[in-house]
């Protein structure tokens, strides 16, 4: 557990994970926003000590069926199974949230959710929307949800996406949304600017920009780097997609393309420690 431990002990895989999972929780039965859950979740994944981890958990309650993935460092890898069972019952019932198409009485959901044994969701997989497969299947499902695919931005990670665009057939109105199979606004439409430019994501070639998701380590210089986050959104006068890498030593670079494939800037990560 991370609070029986020093503060500046570093952090393990195990203990990200498990941070991580309580904040999933946390979102899913509203503690955090969309924005929120974005924002710890990415500091989760970087974080280098107990200390950094317990600061972004230091506020919540305690999630029903997450308790156990909490305790996983106290717990030791024999039980890591259990926990992530536990977790991944979680993962269901947020789901269910957002695909049920009539959900329960209020006083069954109570019992539902107590008994995880008796909810029989169904969940819709997703691939990891950095992916091609993830990139078709977001832009198929944005499509069905608001008629056009249209975006202000939208930020791809691998388990959810952050979108912003304009309320349909209202155009001075937006409202940002957090992606994980189903479209759940995080606030009520905020005032937009009419001449707000936006992004057709019918434009993106979704082959070239997974062969750059491909090379995207090797091109950014980034040893071990995988791709986390994939933006979308318009830079400097014109839309673009930039691809952001990322390794376990917290070295970091990206690249940035036109839609269609089209290479705008490279930025690699440079040592500095070797000039």
């Amino acid at each position: 557990m991370i609070g029986r431990h020093s503060p500046s002990i570093r952090a393990r895989d195990a203990d990200r994970a498990a941070v991580r999972a309580r904040l999933d929780a946390a979102y899913a039965d509203g503690q955090l926003s969309g924005t929120e859950h974005e924002a710890r979740d990415a500091r989760a994944g970087a974080a280098d000590t107990l200390g950094e981890l317990g600061e972004l958990v230091a506020d919540l309650q305690a999630s029903p069926g997450v308790a156990a993935a909490a305790q996983v460092r106290a717990w030791g890898p024999r039980v890591f199974a259990g926990a992530v069972v536990a977790v991944a019952v979680v993962a269901g019932v947020a789901t269910f949230r957002w695909v049920r198409a009539d959900p329960p009485p209020a006083e069954a959901q109570q019992a539902l959710y107590l008994d995880p044994a008796a909810l029989h969701p169904v969940v819709v997989p997703t691939p990891s929307l950095v992916t091609r497969a993830g990139l078709e299947q977001y832009r198929a499902d944005h499509l069905a949800a608001f008629g056009n695919t249209l975006v202000d931005e939208v930020n791809f990670f691998e388990q959810h996406a952050s979108v912003t665009r304009s309320v349909p057939d209202v155009p001075d109105r937006t409202v940002s949304y957090t992606y994980r199979g189903g479209f759940d606004p995080d606030d009520a439409p905020r005032t937009r600017a009419v001449d707000t430019p936006v992004v057709d994501l019918a434009s993106l070639d979704v082959d070239e920009i997974a062969r750059y998701v491909a090379g995207a380590p090797q091109s950014v210089g980034v040893p071990d780097g995988t791709v986390g986050h994939i933006a979308v959104g318009f830079s400097y006068d014109q839309p673009s997609v930039r691809i952001f890498v990322r390794n376990a030593a917290g070295e970091t670079g990206f690249l940035e393309v036109t839609p269609q494939g089209d290479l705008i800037e490279l930025h690699r990560f440079e040592n500095q420690g070797t000039r």
